[in-house]
């Protein structure tokens, strides 16, 4: 009896931090007439990292030749299959990071337990730090700075041309956050669709792994093209996003009673939302085994974008990433906001200090104030 208590209470524990995380954890080609293809299925080898499979090198290759100042190539699909990854996981370029609770593994049988045979784990606090960017060093959401990154992947001995495959266990949200910010990197990032339990069910191999904060630095990394500006979106561009609604959608992808202002949120100055912001849960995506919906249904829960560009936001940016991976994937031009609702209840809190806090709360709706974090 005392055993199970045990186990029980390691359960408790393990899903009460993953509920936390449901609150976020604090701490794209252009829009066109067809999607990005589709890698093969059968193919062991990845495109080569900023190029599309079937896409012109990144270079002065393109569909105009007298294009004096072309666009780069952004890079392929994010999301895989188990059965993809089954075919080139034992290639030497591919890095395999786990987005994992240390909490949950200890649960036996679990997939948090079970992690992709050599791997590297992080969790949320290997992962975020003071965002640079955000409107003040108090807001508790952030990326790491590009050198502990840097430093982070080198510890993975990571180079310019490794795939970086990322999965998760039991929240594909944190995983999905992982991989758009190693994409601001450069890197070819893929995130495995379904994660351990898909390739648990695909009879992928799990076992020994390693947290990726303790070992020793392999090499020295440097990020080949650090560029945060193609996928994360400015407060300043939500603002111009919901100022014109002809050219831009804004999608809420908070939980409902998020979405209704019942709750702000861990980290947030207050509850509501944006106003005009189409509210799809990121959860929307995936079917009840938390794998991806077929393509179709997803074009079905989209439709309404048509050729408008997309900013997807939640608390903190990382249930928001999940929505951003598919609808990258999808073909839209899509950009994921970092600060999110956090940065936004502060431009909008009397105890934030913004510019242009009377044109953020024109633009906000159910509003409560909280006067400071919650």
């Amino acid at each position: 009896m005392k055993k199970l208590l045990s186990v029980l209470l390691i359960v408790f524990m393990a899903a009460a931090l993953v509920a936390g995380c449901d609150s976020d954890p604090p701490p794209a080609p252009s829009t066109g007439d067809s999607p990005p293809p589709t890698p093969d299925s059968t193919a062991s080898t990845p495109p080569p990292a900023n190029q599309s499979p079937n896409s012109p090198s990144t270079g002065t290759d393109t569909d105009d030749p007298d294009d004096p100042d072309p666009e780069p190539v952004r890079p392929g699909p994010i999301m895989i299959s188990a059965e993809e990854l089954l075919g080139m996981v034992n290639d030497d370029n591919v890095i395999l990071i786990g987005a994992i609770n240390p909490t949950a593994a200890l649960v036996p049988f679990s997939n948090a337990a079970n992690p992709l045979r050599g791997s590297y784990l992080i969790w949320t606090d290997e992962l975020y730090g003071a965002c640079p960017e955000a409107l003040s060093p108090s807001l508790s959401f952030g990326r790491l700075p590009l050198g502990e990154m840097e430093t982070l992947l080198s510890k993975a001995g990571a180079t310019a041309d490794s795939l970086i495959v990322v999965y998760a266990s039991d929240f594909p949200a944190i995983g999905a956050r992982a991989a758009w910010h190693l994409s601001m990197l450069g890197l070819n990032v893929r995130f495995l669709d379904g994660g351990v339990a898909a390739w648990r069910a695909a009879d992928g191999r799990t076992g020994s792994s390693n947290r990726l904060s303790g070992q020793r630095v392999q090499n020295d990394f440097k990020a080949p093209n650090y560029d945060p500006s193609w996928n994360n979106a400015s407060i300043d561009m939500v603002i111009e996003a919901l100022q014109n609604p002809s050219e831009w959608v804004v999608i809420d992808t908070r939980a409902d009673n998020e979405y209704s202002g019942e709750r702000g949120g861990s980290g947030s100055y207050g509850s509501g939302r944006l106003k005009g912001a189409v509210h799809i849960e990121w959860t929307k995506n995936n079917n009840d085994d938390d794998l991806l919906l077929p393509e179709s249904q997803l074009r079905d829960l989209y439709n309404f974008i048509g050729n408008r560009k997309v900013i997807v936001y939640c608390q903190g940016g990382v249930r928001s990433a999940y929505s951003w991976i598919v609808l990258r994937d999808l073909g839209y031009d899509v950009w994921n906001y970092d600060g999110s609702w956090i940065e936004w209840s502060y431009a909008a809190s009397s105890a934030g200090n913004f510019a242009r806090k009377d044109v953020v709360l024109g633009l906000t709706e159910v509003w409560t104030d909280n006067n400071g974090p919650l």
